[in-house]
């Protein structure tokens, strides 16, 4: 896959975390048990990767965010070490801080939320999925740093000047698959308005190993207000496919009937918010927004043809062959005032439901 990559002359390449799995690794051939992940991680696995990248990173910029595994929790609190350090965002001014505990509460966490812009023709937003500001205050709260940020953010992004807006993140805000499913919905909640206010194109994010392309959504209602959700998470990782579909499961998890007492809620940001659709926590068929979706390793390209139209595809590698699976014309919407706030029906039909750990 990496030498198809390379083969494509890519002008940029976007990767939304989860780089090097490094907290999975004890020894080289030895991997951590889940339930006591956390406290250790194997660092020359940042060192394979980084070599492993160098022929396609050494030509084209990367344009990154944080994920679960570059979390690495450390005995002593601090959080990101890694990442920080590798991966420095340029012209921040300063790294990002690494004790989970917010500096002070207007420290901007720069490396973990940023934006990277290409006047004349895109705006690309870089927020993190775990923010420790965002444990304290709750996303979407106006209170937490990373959201006041991207309220500014966007409020300067000129959409004459520069068209596209894309949001990359890690953990996907709408998915059907029954890994990680709704878990980063108290970021969709709070973020989600700013988000069709401002007129959102594209959102990239990962987490879920498939692939899944929405229609345009907002509230789990098809909405030309929304943006397209692209969950990317297949490119590769030593976890193996996500291939089961919430709605098509033969026995669906016990959270589906008992979501306040479910176990998918994330342990690195615990905090829960629910939703129903139809009377349902869990889907009992697949959405009408759910466009496209296959269990399958890839790699998606996004080609930007005008100030209105781009073209996206997703290439699977099957058996080392590499074919176009997915391909559709992404045409801008709106955005702006008329789309400042989400359908009454939809409105209504979510609750939060918030604790400070499991």
């Amino acid at each position: 896959m990496l030498q198809h990559l390379i083969a494509s002359q890519p002008s940029l390449v976007m990767l939304g975390g989860d780089f090097t799995y490094a907290d999975t690794w004890l020894k080289p051939d030895e991997h951590i048990p889940e339930e006591v992940q956390g406290p250790y991680s194997y660092q020359p696995k940042w060192d394979t990767w980084g070599r492993l990248f160098e022929p396609l990173l050494s030509r084209v910029p990367l344009i990154h965010t944080n994920g679960n595994h570059e979390i690495e929790a450390l005995p002593d609190g601090r959080r990101n070490v890694a990442y920080n350090s590798r991966f420095p965002v340029p012209g921040v001014g300063r790294p990002a801080p690494v004790s989970f505990e917010p500096v002070t509460s207007s420290s901007p966490y720069s490396n973990l939320y940023h934006a990277v812009e290409l006047p004349g023709v895109l705006k690309i937003i870089s927020l993190t999925s775990y923010s420790p500001d965002q444990e304290k205050k709750g996303f979407g709260s106006g209170r937490d740093e990373q959201y006041k940020w991207l309220q500014q953010e966007l409020a300067n992004t000129d959409r004459i000047v520069t068209p596209w807006l894309i949001l990359l993140v890690h953990a996907p805000w709408y998915s059907t698959y029954a890994s990680h499913f709704k878990e980063n919905d108290c970021m969709r909640e709070g973020y989600e308005p700013l988000v069709t206010q401002y007129g959102v194109d594209i959102m990239l994010v990962g987490h879920v190993h498939a692939y899944e392309r929405t229609k345009p959504v907002r509230n789990y209602y098809m909405d030309t207000c929304g943006p397209v959700h692209i969950t990317i998470g297949d490119g590769g990782n030593s976890e193996g496919m996500n291939k089961e579909f919430i709605d098509t499961m033969k026995r669906q998890p016990d959270f589906c009937d008992h979501p306040e007492d479910g176990k998918q809620f994330p342990r690195d940001q615990p905090q829960r918010c629910l939703s129903w659709q139809k009377g349902h926590y869990c889907f009992k068929e697949q959405p009408d927004w759910s466009a496209y979706r296959e269990p399958s390793f890839g790699h998606g390209t996004l080609d930007l043809l005008n100030r209105t139209h781009a073209t996206w595809s997703w290439t699977k590698n099957q058996g080392g062959a590499f074919n176009v699976a997915d391909q559709v014309t992404i045409v801008r919407g709106s955005g702006g005032k008329a789309c400042s706030a989400p359908p009454a029906a939809a409105a209504a039909a979510s609750g939060r439901y918030l604790r400070a750990g499991h």
